[in-house]
């Protein structure tokens, strides 16, 4: 199984390369974060969104969607998941968007021994603030176990905020995990695909013998091109 993975979109035009190459691969996981940016207007913003929507639409199970950080604090609210970048000028239109699309948009995906959340997953986080609820379902994968905990039950560790970010936590939970607090201790046994920490680059790193590949590199980019896309294959 051929994957592409494309890092935190905040509002780019990224869909037509996707599209351009979408052919070539079995499945093609955004990793979330598709609003807020400080350059793109607020039409740009909501219309990418809503055509990235409209793609996965078209192509439900090839198209992953994860949520991102950013995402939340529309879905949520601002006073619960606030951070850099919100437009409350746009609060009630990405609300409804998001809304009328929920079920188009999880929070994890996993291919045998690897997996992809927007920020990461931390073995200290995953040992301290997620295995009660781990426990009570060891039948499930940890993807399957993290979109219950999220969908259903809107479990309260998995949007922990670390220190790094501001919060009141060691480290973040797997929407705000910062890749240095990842870099020192990523939960063992899987390789991660994460956005999230703005990179320069796609970064990959060997941990315990598991790959985690950072893939948050669209920022910088005058224009998005395929290179700046993670590839993987199964």
């Amino acid at each position: 199984m051929k994957t592409v993975s494309i890092g935190d979109v905040h509002g780019r035009l990224v869909l037509p390369t996707v599209q351009e190459i979408s052919g070539k691969y079995d499945k093609i996981i955004f990793i979330g974060d598709y609003v807020d940016s400080f350059t793109e207007a607020d039409l740009s913003i909501s219309v990418n969104l809503f055509d990235i929507i409209e793609f996965k639409k078209a192509n439900p199970d090839k198209v992953v969607l994860l949520l991102g950080n950013h995402d939340l604090q529309y879905m949520f609210g601002y006073d619960r998941h606030g951070c850099s970048g919100y437009r409350p000028q746009m609060k009630e239109t990405l609300y409804s968007i998001f809304k009328d699309n929920k079920d188009l948009f999880q929070m994890s995906y996993q291919i045998e021994d690897t997996i992809w959340t927007h920020a990461g997953v931390h073995e200290g986080w995953y040992k301290q603030r997620f295995i009660k609820f781990v426990k009570d379902y060891p039948d499930l994968t940890l993807s399957q176990q993290l979109n219950l905990a999220f969908s259903k039950f809107n479990y309260e560790s998995l949007f922990d905020v670390g220190h790094s970010r501001g919060g009141w936590y060691n480290v973040g939970g797997p929407f705000w995990c910062d890749a240095n607090e990842l870099k020192s201790s990523p939960i063992r046994r899987y390789n991660q695909i994460v956005g999230h920490t703005h990179m320069k680059y796609i970064q990959r790193m060997n941990i315990h013998n598991k790959e985690i590949a950072f893939i948050d590199v669209l920022e910088d980019s005058d224009f998005i091109k395929e290179d700046l896309f993670y590839y993987k294959e199964f």
